[in-house]
């Protein structure tokens, strides 16, 4: 039997870490992080600048380590979504979203008949390359473990959240609090009270459809809050942000050791 999806362990209550690779990629970043104890992480095509091979190849280096591979794909376009299952992704998120139709492409781009339209590829890496002696039942399997997830991080998406929530196929919502406070005039705010009430609107609206959450977790001082809330699917910060934690720390023994 096949190892449980992240989408089962997160539906069923488990505390699940990840973080976003903005220029890390590869099979020994998805080992690090794996033999870290992260369960998942995003692969961010959106800001990030990985071409399609890479991408590719950490994935496949993730599924080997056992960590949950998630692509952040940069629009709903139906050969981004799909190359990337293909590939042997474990969910897409879909930024900037604001309106229902665009999480309709996403699902029909990303599960196979009934519930989408998506090709099929039976020689790929989502089934490692080995022969299928029930293509139905994987189809089935697949549209089953699929994670697919909307970002909601613009004051139109907070709006229209009932509407882009409740589209059927859709299993999780993002909240972009960076992008949120941009457009409510406070960039670099992310925690401000008045874009963590907009938040709160869509976390509200998406806990009562039943989809799984999380939000940017900057610092590890946040982790306490959302536990509480209930949220447990933790992503906590991005590459960068972890690899300055870890240097600021040693950075500031060496200040603090050398200064006069």
């Amino acid at each position: 039997m096949a190892d449980a999806s992240l989408k089962e362990r997160l539906n069923r209550g488990e505390v699940c870490k990840g973080t976003f690779l903005l220029f890390l990629a590869g099979g020994d970043i998805a080992q690090f992080l794996s033999g870290l104890g992260f369960d998942y992480f995003f692969i961010d095509t959106e800001h990030g600048s990985f071409g399609p091979g890479v991408v590719r190849q950490t994935i496949l280096a993730a599924r080997a380590a056992g960590i949950s591979p998630l692509v952040r794909v940069a629009e709903a376009q139906y050969h981004l979504i799909a190359r990337v299952l293909d590939a042997g992704a474990e969910g897409i998120l879909l930024p900037r979203v604001e309106t229902r139709e665009e999480v309709e492409i996403l699902v029909r781009s990303a599960r196979y008949r009934p519930e989408g339209e998506r090709g099929i590829s039976t020689f790929a890496g989502h089934n490692d390359f080995a022969n299928l002696p029930d293509v139905p039942a994987f189809l089935a399997e697949r549209n089953l473990r699929i994670l697919l997830m909307v970002q909601i991080e613009t004051l139109k998406g907070v709006r229209n959240r009932e509407a882009i929530l409740s589209t059927p196929g859709l299993d999780g919502c993002f909240i972009g609090t960076g992008d949120l406070a941009m457009g409510m005039g406070y960039a670099g705010q992310p925690d401000h009270p008045a874009v963590l009430e907009e938040a709160e609107k869509v976390l509200v609206t998406a806990r009562q459809h039943g989809l799984i959450t999380t939000i940017p977790i900057r610092t590890p001082e946040q982790v306490g809050k959302w536990v509480k809330s209930g949220m447990n699917m933790l992503t906590l910060s991005t590459d960068g942000g972890l690899l300055g934690a870890g240097a600021s720390l040693f950075l500031s023994a060496v200040a603090a050791n050398t200064s006069r």
